[in-house]
């Protein structure tokens, strides 16, 4: 399943001083003045002129006119020719996908200690050429879509203290045998390494748990009940399809805290032959669909599988398990691979 990007289009840039991006282009970066809560000025960086004009290196500097530089606009660098981009540590925010759709794109260095507390919705996305990432260890969260489509991603480095990775933010990265995930990690959003089509194993660390937040209306303000109390949502540990047609996944592992395995979370993983499951668990689910979105059972189309339980058998016999089945386009869904699977019990991963 597919979904395009939402594409941002960065507010006209009134620039205090422009300078050349990079030497022998006409394409110029723009520096906009602006105000934090505290009155203090910093700098925020965007384009000025032809996008397709810029290729090279851009390297954004810390500080201009005596002041930081602590933002990227959004989409601001989207649809250009550079082939790497230096961060400087000064950086806080960058804007909706702001790097996305640069084919040329093949080195991202953050520089030092960095500020960023978030790798934004489609930042790198559709960046194909892309190799590898360092995430900085102050990132928190890895939002939407942020890699969707980058096909040569084989090297992914996330920090410890990186709490969530959101909706379908390794969508297609089909190049990536392996990613480490840090203890530090909360949530994994819905197709979030979905078609990862190298992807080899994959170990979803302790603590990873169900977090309840805020529900949003159609214009991002939070959803009140008829006393004026905030409508809570609760966001799985692990969300609908995160490993759907991660066809190489031969191995998984899920970490204690783990409650429950959503709709298509391992649909199509034909290779999938081991999966370690914590004695946390209490469901297993089937079928889910919501408008466009549609997932099979968690384990429909899954080979033959051995699974490694954390708890006894008895409290095996305590896990629901969606057994029913349904027939979509002529094709089963059902959760039978996992209900038939040989089954070892007080058994934990490198234990």
């Amino acid at each position: 399943m597919k979904k395009s990007i939402i594409a941002v289009v960065a507010a006209a840039l009134v620039a205090v001083i422009s300078i050349p991006a990079i030497s022998g282009c006409s394409a110029e970066t723009a520096y906009v003045l602006k105000q934090d809560a505290n009155g203090n000025g910093y700098y925020s960086v965007g384009l000025n002129g032809s996008k397709l004009a810029m290729n090279g290196e851009l390297i954004i500097p810390s500080e201009y006119e005596g002041l930081p530089v602590k933002e990227i606009e959004p989409n601001s660098f989207s649809n250009t020719k550079i082939s790497k981009v230096v961060i400087p540590s000064t950086v806080e925010v960058i804007g909706t996908a702001a790097f996305a759709y640069n084919n040329a794109l093949q080195e991202v260095v953050f520089e030092g200690q960095s500020s960023l507390r978030e790798i934004s919705w489609g930042l790198f996305a559709n960046c194909a050429n892309l190799v590898s990432i360092v995430v900085p260890d102050s990132v928190k969260t890895v939002d939407g879509l942020a890699f969707y489509g980058c096909g040569d991603l084989s090297s992914v480095t996330l920090p410890e203290g990186l709490e969530r990775i959101n909706y379908g933010a390794f969508n297609g990265c089909e190049s990536l045998a392996s990613v480490t995930l840090p203890q530090s990690l909360t949530t994994i959003g819905s197709m979030a390494f979905y078609r990862c089509l190298s992807l080899e194993s994959i170990i979803l660390p302790d603590g990873m748990h169900d977090v309840s937040t805020p529900s949003l209306d159609e214009n991002g303000e939070e959803k009140k009940d008829a006393d004026g109390n905030t409508v809570m949502r609760t966001v799985p540990a692990v969300g609908e399809g995160a490993f759907v047609g991660c066809a190489e996944l031969a191995l998984a592992v899920l970490g204690n805290g783990i409650t429950s395995i959503e709709a298509g979370t391992f649909a199509d993983c034909s290779s999938l032959s081991e999966l370690y499951l914590p004695s946390s668990l209490k469901e297993v689910k089937g079928m889910f669909s919501s408008g466009s979105d549609y997932y099979g059972h968690a384990f429909c189309h899954v080979g033959v599988l051995k699974v490694y339980y954390a708890g006894t058998e008895e409290e095996w016999e305590e896990v629901s398990i969606d057994d029913t089945y349904m027939i979509y386009n002529e094709d089963r869904s059902d959760n039978s691979a996992l209900v038939k699977a040989e089954k070892v019990y007080n058994t934990v991963y490198g234990g």
